[in-house]
């Protein structure tokens, strides 16, 4: 599973933590902060009554609502902003002000600087999660300014700052006294799992939040990786740099497909979706593996992912559902309404075979299914099932008689022809004859770039045999294919298609592979 829900680092680890050994002597002790206290205030040029090391970052963020509640002091909220603080807010009830986010998502500065209040604390994260904004350096410094003036304090959440390359070094919470900062080892160093986080500030702040955290709130394990990590400072900007290159890559990829997506400096980008491409993308990304952030708080639109370390496999899955280079059809059911046609062949030929009337409920029951793609051979099985002889050829004998008085029924549900006049190769895959299903191509008035019927193959469907041939005949492997019969999608599940269901039968279409399902064919234009 490559976990791309929550920010981590998702599908690597760091290079150093080959060579981490537990000192397991060290365990029985209670834990020793102090020697990655002095290499964080190395590395940040400052000293160790500066720096307050936590249970992750959270332990911070509650702490900072605990201080808040026992001092009677307010909560200032820029929107969006990280669910723990949304969350944090519930079950504290401190008074507080959430300001709302301007239309593009970004925090509104002008509003923030005019809600701030004396014995407050102002929330800022930069990079913004869940939208990765990361206002200039120059408005940071404006609303500091502002809420020094005003006796506001700023709470700084700078989880994700080594991802911000430019600007990871900076701390203003050594320079301005109002100010603390939060960091992680979550995020860049790739530690989530151990839980450490630390706060820098003067002196004041951090004894202020000392006072209120349990005595012995990191463990001994942590403390040992981070001393680690702090040695290592090069492999995490290596790591940085990549996921920097691999976040605009993937930018420039949605921006290219018309997707609104937020330019975001953190690990992640975040994008807004109509709601059929959100739950295909959703569903399509997770058959591959691929778990992506679907669900967030305010933001119905919006889908956030985590930048991986190794991109391909990630956006390949994003071409194939932005950019597809093949587009399938299977023809009945899908383009063609075959249910006075196809439909009324099969229960005409099982009556004239056994005596019995069967309806259309009989011929669905069967064809979900599976292995009937071809109405002859589902005319065979019915007739099968009701324990009758059946010699196919026969079969097929009388259904073409029946097929000669009934083709004139059919009704076209492909209500235009946008879908076959685009930019991606376009291609018909269905059990029908040749001869018929070149009559169905003249009926429905569409010129596709490729026609495979049962003539054509080996195998039909749930066989991949037409599907691979498209694909191997264009030396296109992004494919789209659309059906409405488990052996549909099981034929395009085998060809590594993105299947889409078309019908009614949603539940047997997903569970035989469909990454989505449509009521109908036009339906398709909204995922395109």
């Amino acid at each position: 599973m490559l976990k791309l829900d929550f920010n981590e680092r998702a599908d690597s680890i760091p290079n150093w933590l080959n060579d981490f050994i537990l000192d397991t002597s060290q365990l029985w002790k209670y834990p020793n902060r102090v020697e990655v206290e002095e290499l964080i205030a190395q590395n940040l040029n400052c000293e160790t009554d500066n720096i307050f090391l936590s249970n992750g970052g959270d332990e911070s963020i509650d702490l900072l609502f605990k201080m808040c509640k026992l001092n009677q002091q307010s909560i200032l909220l820029p929107l969006p902003a990280f669910s723990q603080y949304t969350h944090q807010l519930r079950i504290w009830g401190i008074e507080h002000t959430t300001i709302e986010s301007l239309d593009n998502l970004s925090i509104d500065l002008e509003a923030t600087a005019l809600n701030m209040q004396p014995n407050q604390w102002l929330i800022i994260t930069r990079p913004n999660n869940p939208t990765g904004e990361c206002i200039s350096e120059e408005d940071l410094i404006n609303l500091i300014e502002i809420a020094h003036a005003i006796g506001t304090k700023v709470f700084l959440d700078e989880a994700y700052v080594e991802f911000f390359l430019e600007n990871s070094k900076l701390n203003y919470a050594l320079n301005y006294h109002n100010v603390i900062s939060l960091r992680t080892f979550s995020k860049a160093y790739g530690l989530a799992g151990a839980r450490l986080g630390y706060l820098v500030g003067n002196s004041t702040l951090i004894n202020a939040f000392k006072k209120i955290a349990p005595p012995f709130n990191v463990n001994q394990l942590s403390l040992q990786m981070a001393k680690h990590a702090l040695k290592n400072t090069n492999e995490v900007t290596r790591y940085c740099k990549v996921i920097a290159i691999n976040r605009q890559l993937v930018y420039g990829f949605l921006k290219s497909c018309g997707i609104e997506v937020f330019n975001g400096k953190g690990n992640f980008l975040l994008f807004n979706l109509p709601p059929k491409k959100k739950i295909l993308l959703s569903l399509y990304l997770g058959k591959l593996g691929i778990q992506i952030k679907t669900t967030l708080e305010d933001l119905p639109d919006s889908v956030r992912i985590t930048i991986p370390e190794n991109i391909t496999l990630l956006f390949d899955a994003l071409q194939t559902v932005f950019k597809p280079e093949i587009i399938g059809f299977d023809m009945d059911g899908v383009l063609i309404d075959t249910s006075k046609s196809y439909d009324q062949c099969i229960m005409e030929t099982v009556y004239y075979f056994t005596k019995i009337r069967i309806n259309n409920d009989k011929i669905a029951e069967l064809r979900s299914k599976g292995g009937f793609n071809n109405d002859w051979d589902l005319t065979q099985g019915l007739v099968n099932q009701l324990n009758f002889e059946s010699d196919l050829n026969k079969i097929i004998t009388k259904f073409q008689e029946y097929y000669q008085t009934n083709k004139h029924n059919e009704v076209n549900l492909l209500q235009n022809d946008n879908l076959f006049n685009n930019d991606y190769t376009t291609a018909i895959i269905t059990g029908r004859p040749k001869l018929e299903a070149n009559e169905g191509i003249i009926q429905l008035g569409i010129k596709p770039n490729h026609l495979i019927s049962a003539d054509d193959v080996s195998h039909q469907k749930p066989s991949p045999e037409g599907i691979n041939w498209i694909k191997n005949e264009t030396k296109k492997s992004r494919m789209w294919f659309c059906g409405d019969t488990v052996d549909d999608m099981q034929a395009g599940l085998a060809g590594d298609c993105l299947c889409i269901g078309i019908g009614t039968d949603a539940e047997n279409l997903y569970a035989a592979g469909a990454d989505i399902v449509l009521e109908n064919i036009n339906q398709l234009e909204e995922l395109l």
